[in-house]
């Protein structure tokens, strides 16, 4: 983000790694909306299962 006298801007970051969960569209939104999908080889991830649990709380919690 960015916010200087002539305006203000929002834009996506590089990213940095390798993703933490890979998923196709529809997954991510469930995702968003603190759901899971039905079919659980939608999405993947090598992150373990800890990290998904606190992916998971943050999503929650919007």
């Amino acid at each position: 983000m960015s916010a200087d006298a002539h305006g203000t801007g929002i834009r996506l970051a590089t990213p940095e790694g390798p993703a933490t969960i890979e998923s196709d569209a529809a997954v991510r939104v469930l995702l968003l909306w603190g759901r899971r999908p039905a079919d659980p080889n939608r999405w993947h991830s090598s992150a373990g299962p800890e990290t998904l649990l606190k992916v998971r709380a943050l999503l929650g919690g919007y």
